[in-house]
């Protein structure tokens, strides 16, 4: 979506130039973020992989590889904060310890929650994207939506979402800071809330050297019990809707669609409206009827809301499907079609006052979980982290919508579902060679129990240290085996289960040895060197198959030309071999030198020494071939040590 009107685009995409590669990367999710949508699309666009994650055989394996080493570069840098549980069940190919579960190891994955209950329902992402060339500028895309991170999302619903691309300044700045309004602030809130106040530090130091896109404003909460005092300071929840009332006399009226309304009494809409200098009677929903294929599973209001409602003089506006006559079918958007089955999961608020419009892009839900439950003493007690963005808006896709008429044909549920309490609210594990350190977060005195699985093995924690107040729980699990590196720990209190993904906080040279699962072991190594060579220009071994010709039984002419051709192929492989090192050099050339180009030249410097053990594994599988098959090789890897030892970093 742009500032002037509503777009009609997948969310997998990126606004960043091309040349440029992902540095760094944020995404908060609701429902734990889905592997697969990760493996198989996400990673895949955002990383600029050159294979294909649905290839069989050994394609399958290089995709895997190359994902891995791409991991391995990031490692620590990709960040995903959820909600402790995931409610959207997968298949048994999903399982966090099946085919995916390894990506764990090098992506940070945090849950909300460590200081107390609390929900994260917002949908941020934070893309880090590094200079295309020397004298190049840093990017910092943004994309605030409704979208979780599982399939169920991008397939099955249609998202708001607002997206932006910002050139990044080499310094930063507290006054650029500040223009970012509320999303600093939360991004701090929802680190402590993760148990890693640090974590997020980085991104807020990102927003510091970029400038805020002009018009637009940051509306935000965060859980807990916010006092009148710290509201004036930072307004979050339905105080932050002061920040965006359209400018002018009379009161604003609002339009809002929601797949889900909370449980709203009449004193508490009429606070919700205040801040923005809105009534009840100004408010209009967009909504559906009972016959709507959304009903009853999809978009949810108690029939209590319904009458609060219109007992307060709100409007409901009819929002039609007819599968058989498109004409009844009211349309998103012109390039909707009514053929399109998702069903919409968007959060949109419309504020308008005279000719003035704001529209707020959100996570939030039109309910008092999101918004916040105010009291006698002003107070506002909010569950969820949720976050929005705000911008001025001409247009708002539902103004021809007509009201229903009767509020009796209009979708509701005699009571919302329980949102459940859970008892097993945070946690988090690491692995740092020797040991996997678990520490959770149990609001009850129940028993705990927790295993250490691997594949079909396990092994059980036998021993929590629990602090001062009975919730906050820790263990340590010895484990040394480098060669099966734990993927998963997983936690039960009575009928409740929580899987745990493990992150490898060993260093990085004891992490480049493991391997996906579905990679033949025998062939990794090999594979892997071929990727590191077609990163620079070299060809894959399968890409390069029928080229060489055929092996010589007799050593001393293995490097000779075939009678028909005036090359000599083992100086061709030569050739190629040293093209790879001219092409890592050129790259070091042209990386850059700023203090921010810092990654950048760490990866090129590793790249160098992890090129110079291929060269030198290659020389061993070409020496079998014949002894001047493997010059090429031996002479790469002498020359990159030579240039690797004259490697300059800032």
């Amino acid at each position: 979506m742009s500032s002037a009107e509503f777009g009609w685009e997948s969310l997998l995409h990126t606004d960043a130039p091309s040349g440029c590669s992902l540095k760094a990367a944020l995404f908060t999710t609701y429902d734990r973020a889905d592997g697969r949508l990760l493996v198989e699309h996400i990673l895949p666009l955002l990383l600029k992989l050159s294979r294909e994650p649905d290839g069989e055989g050994a394609e399958r394996q290089y995709f895997l590889l190359e994902l891995d080493r791409r991991l391995k570069q990031l490692h620590d840098h990709l960040v995903v904060v959820s909600s402790t549980a995931r409610e959207e069940p997968g298949g048994a190919e999903e399982a966090e310890s099946g085919t995916y579960g390894w990506i764990w190891r090098s992506i940070r994955h945090l849950t909300v929650g460590s200081r107390g209950k609390a929900v994260q329902h917002a949908k941020l992402w934070l893309l880090h994207w590094g200079a295309a060339d020397k004298d190049g500028v840093e990017y910092l895309e943004i994309v605030v939506s409704s979208a979780n991170l599982t399939r169920a999302a991008f397939k099955g619903q249609l998202q708001a979402a607002w997206r932006a691309c910002i050139q990044l300044r080499p310094q930063r700045s507290e006054a650029r800071l500040a223009r970012w309004g509320m999303l600093p602030e939360f991004l701090r809130e929802l680190a402590v809330s993760a148990g890693e106040d640090w974590r997020l530090a980085p991104f807020v130091e990102l927003l510091a050297r970029g400038d805020c896109p002009d018009g637009v404003v940051f509306v935000a909460s965060v859980p807990g019990t916010h006092s009148r005092q710290v509201l004036r300071r930072t307004p979050w929840g339905a105080a932050s809707l002061r920040e965006i009332m359209p400018s002018g006399r009379g009161k604003v009226s609002v339009d809002i669609l929601s797949p889900f309304v909370g449980s709203w009494s009449a004193d508490a809409l009429c606070l919700w409206c205040a801040p923005f200098e809105g009534s009840p009677d100004r408010l209009a929903l967009v909504w559906i009827d009972k016959n709507h294929p959304w009903a009853r599973s999809k978009w949810l209001m108690p029939v209590g809301t319904l009458k609060t409602l219109t007992g307060a003089g709100a409007s409901l506006l009819h929002l039609r499907h007819d599968s058989d006559d498109s004409k009844e079918t009211d349309l998103f958007h012109e390039e909707h079609r009514p053929a399109d089955d998702r069903w919409s999961h968007a959060k949109v608020y419309s504020l308008k006052r005279g000719s003035s419009r704001r529209l707020l892009v959100t996570s939030a839900n039109f309910s008092p979980a999101a918004w916040g439950r105010q009291n006698d003493d002003g107070q506002l007690t909010i569950e969820n982290f949720e976050l929005g963005v705000c911008v001025e808006q001409a247009t708002w896709p539902f103004d021809d919508l007509e009201a229903f008429d009767s509020e009796e044909d209009a979708a509701t549920v005699s009571e919302l579902p329980s949102r459940g309490s859970a008892f097993i609210t945070w946690a988090r594990a690491a692995w740092d060679g020797n040991k996997v350190d678990v520490d959770c977060r149990c609001e009850t005195d129940q028993e705990l129990a927790g295993v250490l699985q691997f594949g079909a093995e396990w092994t059980p924690i036998t021993n929590w240290t629990i602090d001062a107040d009975g919730r906050l729980r820790s263990a340590q699990v010895p484990w040394a085996d480098s060669k099966r590196s734990p993927l998963l720990v997983r936690l039960t209190c009575e009928q409740e289960s929580v899987s745990v993904p493990i992150f490898d906080a060993r260093a990085s040279q004891e992490r480049e040895d493991t391997i996906p699962p579905d990679v033949d072991e025998d062939a990794a190594q090999t594979m892997r060197d071929e990727l590191l060579f077609e990163q620079y220009g070299g060809r894959v071994a399968a890409d390069a198959e029928g080229e060489e010709p055929t092996d010589s039984d007799d050593d001393e002419v293995a490097g000779a030309g075939r009678p028909d051709s005036y090359s000599v192929p083992a100086f061709d492989l030569a050739r190629r071999h040293l093209g790879v090192v001219d092409n890592w050099a050129d790259q070091v050339k042209h990386a850059p030198t700023r203090a921010t180009g810092e990654f950048e030249r760490e990866v090129l410097r590793r790249d160098g020494e992890l090129l110079i053990k291929a060269f030198k594994r290659q020389a061993e599988r070409d020496d079998k071939k014949g002894s001047a098959w493997a010059i090429g090789a031996r002479l790469a890897a002498e020359e990159l040590t030579l240039r690797l030892n004259h490697f300059q970093e800032a």
